[in-house]
């Protein structure tokens, strides 16, 4: 993943509650989860992350953020 993001130019340079990283990895979710939209797809990426501190944007932050 970090290879593709360097190859394209996409590193972000400052931190972000939503890192490139796991953008792409929610933009392949929302491919295999076509009907729950972003903020669901978020949430099944997110669901086992009991007790870890997790970023909660809002469904226009997911889509700016692709």
């Amino acid at each position: 993943m970090d290879e593709a993001l360097r190859a394209a130019r996409a590193v972000q340079s400052r931190l972000r509650d939503l890192p490139s990283r796991v953008v792409i990895y929610l933009i392949l979710a929302a491919c295999l989860f076509p009907e729950v939209g972003y903020p669901g797809v978020w949430r099944k990426l997110t669901g086992a992350l009991v007790g870890l501190p997790v970023a909660a944007p809002t469904a226009s932050a997911l889509a700016q953020a692709r």
